[in-house]
């Protein structure tokens, strides 16, 4: 597209080095990934200066190169008069705009439905993709566990591991009105409002599922968060709210004032949307749903309480759009959920794995709480600590686990700059009530894995905690593929040849 720099007020342009009228192909934030006739963003990140690549940009071919650093792109002008240099006050801000200008605002053609909370967001988003798809409403989805299309999944590595940069973003939404998708829904984290990256999207439907301190490593202290995640509200056209959380659920009554649907499971007598006498077993879940007075007894294959809210998040988003109750009713039967959210893995000798995100201590008592209500003989717990987040949490891990099962793994999540022998040791610091005996650490979250199904006895289940961002673990700045299923398959496929190879004949 060709675009008059001096005409783009949304971008907030403070000066203009170099051609006004500039032709651009793409759009980019990282210097290696350039190409001719780029607009190169200048962008601050938590180890680099994006302006320290503009030369780097520039023999690549960037035509436009926007930053923030006045001084640096005026002399770099002065070298390269060929080239646009635009000083903007805010580059995230302005690399939102200019992403939602160049993608032709393809987002305000979809049906936008942002989900924001510590614990659930990648679970609400899968069960609104779920519910859409099933009623004929063709919906994408975007966030932790990859991007979706109605028909599968979208060939996309994205750069940040649950709401992409806003050139990432805004691409997505444009690939998916050429899918013939007609809504989106996806997970809105608070770095990602703190970072811009969905600047200047008005959301057609913003939910909240609840809060409990996170993102600390970033946000320093719980009001920043809180307030990060607020901000949402304040670009959503309807809300969804879940009233059992203590936490934000009042400050999002008392700050947002347009139509909104409120969900409960601890019967709320306000609710819009609630579950009550609920019954669980290891198959699925039995309730009675109550939408606008009218209550219906559901069977859905979903397993814990606490996914049932999350469900209760998606239905209030379908009536939102219009979906009547009889057409939700008969698509919660076969919803589905994403991978790695309490997934029941069977495993030889009549045992099973649970894989749960579970990464926060609200996020691990409530798992544990649900895990109680199953049967097995010996339960076995792997908890980890992320080295990529708020290293204050790894200690409340340990705290929430302890006394929780009968043998734990300790291990490493994403280690990212940290010493892995440091993060267990950290996280191990939270257990009092349990012997040593009892605890195995390891170093790498593939080590402890197979550390916990080597323990695993018939009718045990191990529960695996964490676990991966985007199917892999970040060490150093750098991803490394991992897979837990993987690894518990190859587990017993290297067991199933070595029993085969002890009992085969001996050679004469």
């Amino acid at each position: 597209m060709n675009i008059n720099f001096s005409n783009e007020n949304a971008l907030t342009v403070e000066k203009v080095y170099g051609p006004i009228l500039v032709q651009i192909n793409s759009l980019q934030y990282d210097s290696r990934k350039v190409e001719e006739n780029v607009a190169f963003f200048c962008i601050q990140g938590e180890q680099q200066d994006g302006h320290v690549f503009i030369e780097d940009a520039i023999k690549k071919g960037a035509s436009v190169i926007i930053g923030s650093n006045e001084s640096m792109l005026s002399k770099l002008a002065a070298n390269y008069p060929d080239r646009t240099f635009v000083v903007v006050k805010d580059a995230r801000e302005a690399m939102a705009r200019l992403s939602i200008l160049f993608y032709q605002q393809a987002y305000k053609k979809l049906t936008t439905i942002g989900v924001t909370g510590t614990n659930g967001k990648t679970t609400v988003v899968a069960y609104i993709y779920s519910l859409l798809n099933q009623i004929g409403v063709p919906t994408g989805s975007i966030g932790t566990i990859g991007t979706m299309t109605s028909g599968g999944p979208f060939p996309f590595q994205p750069t940040t591991p649950t709401t992409p940069e806003a050139p990432d973003l805004h691409y997505i939404f444009h690939q998916f009105l050429q899918r013939k998708e007609q809504a989106a829904a996806m997970e809105v984290s608070s770095i990602a409002i703190e970072q811009k990256r969905v600047e200047g999207i008005s959301f057609h439907i913003g939910i909240h599922t609840n809060i409990s301190s996170e993102h600390l490593e970033f946000h320093k202290t719980f009001e920043n968060y809180k307030r990060a995640k607020l901000k949402l509200f304040k670009q959503t056209e309807k809300a969804v709210v879940n009233l059992d959380d203590e936490g934000m659920a009042k400050d999002i009554l008392d700050l947002y004032h347009g139509p909104l649907l409120t969900y409960s499971i601890d019967g709320h007598p306000d609710a819009d949307v609630f579950a009550s006498n609920i019954r669980i077993k290891r198959e699925g879940s039995a309730f009675l749903l109550s939408i606008e007075g009218v209550s219906s007894l559901v069977h859905t294959p979903v397993i814990g309480e606490y996914n049932i809210s999350n469900l209760l998040a998606a239905v209030c988003a379908a009536l939102h759009m219009g979906v009547t109750g009889k057409k939700i009713l008969e698509a919660l039967p076969k919803i589905q959920g994403p991978k790695g959210r309490f997934q029941l893995v069977e495993i030889p000798g009549n045992s099973s794995v649970l894989l749960d995100y579970a990464h926060t201590p609200e996020a691990l008592r409530k798992l544990l709480s649900e895990v109680k209500k199953l049967n097995y003989r010996k339960l076995i717990l792997m908890v980890t600590g992320v080295g990529i987040r708020d290293e204050k949490k790894m200690a409340r891990m340990g705290e929430a686990a302890d006394g929780q099962a009968d043998v734990y793994i300790i291990s490493v999540d994403h280690p990212g700059y940290r010493k892995p022998e440091e993060i267990v040791a950290s996280v191990l610091s939270g257990f009092s009530k349990t012997k040593r005996t009892h605890i195995t650490c390891t170093h790498s979250r593939k080590e402890g894995v197979i550390a916990a199904l080597k323990l695993a006895e018939k009718e045990d289940l191990i529960i695996l905690t964490g676990g991966c961002i985007n199917g892999c673990q970040m060490v150093r700045g750098k991803a490394f593929p991992h897979s837990d299923e993987t690894i518990i398959e190859q587990f017993y496929s290297k067991r199933i040849n070595q029993t085969k190879s002890s009992l085969a004949p001996e050679a004469k």
